[in-house]
């Protein structure tokens, strides 16, 4: 039978206090209280009370196992959960509330090219995803088990995906739709892409993060592959923006830097995916313990060569420049993209805060869940009408292919 995690509106208080389980469990259950079944009328008080005290013992260890082994992945999921808010936040800042209107230039937007058309189907299909996604977070929570919160954790960060995805997409498709129109002009780029370097260090970030959220016997060698793939892409997107603005830097010394922060980020993924390699062949704590501690120090010197390359205007070129219908039409894409982004954000917000009233113990069946299931059926809705006005503003263009 699967522990279960989030407390049910039916199931006993008691259940969820371990130290009155036994106290609580007596309650009716004494041989005076009870009514005699067949073939057990003439057991002895004292032999029919010792044989209760063992099965509530019994019953007592089973509920304490079962409510123990919950506490470590309610934890996890609710680092999964900061970890993807700040994600989804991060990418928000960078494409939505920002007033440098450049394109989107990354490797799953490549096959977009100039296209707003087919922008605005992977939107259309990212929306219907994210749809499904939270109806389906909402009966996970309701199942109220160990297996469906280690399913939570898969749904969030497949909720996450969706709305990186979706928001680079809008920003593009955004974009194109404003330069478009009269009086506007495209952007002047630069050797360093802002939001390429600062997407791979927040990328770096998040994976390492979630090396955090697994547990040593529980990992798998695919999911640390799947960290070392990442963690080099991003490696490899930003050495490859660093050798570009050495190249170009206008000064002696700020090459020079550029080359140094260049080691620094080789040495360190370097460092980490031999960590990774060593704990695949000897998974021990201490291994385990090397490659958080490798994957902190990797994450810092991913987010110090972002920040270095990309603070030189020189480097980074300028946006476009806008007309006012330009701005307007913009404008409208971005929201529209906002109002989707926003509910999802929230729902990482209320799992959060119901997976650290787990991990807290201090759940009680006072029907937190069935409110936190309310409170993401309602951020579903509020997707499908963003949805909506979202599909809306990317047809106002009239260049659309």
């Amino acid at each position: 039978m699967g522990a279960r995690i989030f407390s049910s509106p039916t199931r006993p208080d008691w259940l969820w206090d371990p130290p009155n389980l036994l106290s609580n469990g007596y309650r009716g259950l004494f041989p005076g209280e009870m009514a005699p079944e067949h073939g057990h009328e003439d057991q002895c008080p004292e032999e029919s009370k010792s044989a209760m005290e063992r099965n509530c013992h019994e019953e007592s260890l089973a509920a304490n196992a079962e409510y123990s082994v919950g506490l470590p992945e309610a934890r996890a999921l609710a680092l999964t959960c900061d970890l993807c808010q700040h994600r989804m936040q991060t990418v928000a800042d960078l494409l939505l509330l920002t007033s440098d209107t450049r394109p989107v230039r990354t490797a799953s937007l490549s096959v977009f090219g100039e296209s707003v058309s087919r922008c605005r189907e992977t939107v259309a299909s990212r929306t219907r995803g994210l749809t499904v996604l939270l109806r389906d977070l909402a009966a996970l929570i309701h199942r109220d088990t160990i297996t469906g919160i280690q399913e939570i954790r898969v749904c969030i960060e497949e909720i996450c995906d969706l709305v990186v995805s979706l928001t680079e997409c809008c920003a593009h498709a955004g974009y194109l739709l404003a330069v478009l129109q009269d009086g506007s002009s495209p952007e002047t780029p630069g050797p360093v892409d802002r939001y390429q370097l600062c997407r791979a260090a927040a990328e770096t970030e998040h994976k390492t993060g979630l090396l955090r959220t697994y547990r040593l016997h529980t990992v798998t060698a695919l999911q640390l592959t799947d960290i070392c793939i990442s963690v080099t892409e991003g490696a490899n997107v930003l050495t490859d923006g660093c050798l570009k603005a050495a190249d170009e830097a206008p000064e002696d010394n700020l090459r020079e830097q550029f080359r140094l922060c260049l080691k620094s980020v080789t040495a360190a993924v370097n460092t980490f995916c031999g960590s990774i390699k060593f704990l695949k062949d000897r998974p021990t704590e201490t291994n385990y313990r090397a490659c958080q501690v490798f994957g902190e120090a990797l994450t810092t010197a991913c987010n110090a060569l972002a920040v270095f390359a990309t603070q030189d205007p020189s480097l980074t070129g300028t946006g476009a420049k806008l007309s006012q219908t330009g701005r307007d039409t913009l404008h409208s894409v971005l929201s529209g993209c906002m109002g989707v982004v926003s509910p999802c954000v929230l729902v990482c917000a209320i799992v959060h805060g119901l997976a650290t009233t787990v991990a807290s113990g201090s759940c009680r069946g006072d029907g937190k869940e069935q409110t936190a299931i309310m409170k993401v059926q309602q951020c579903q809705a509020a997707v499908v009408r963003s949805a909506s006005r979202l599909e809306q503003a990317l047809g106002n263009g009239n260049e659309l292919t």
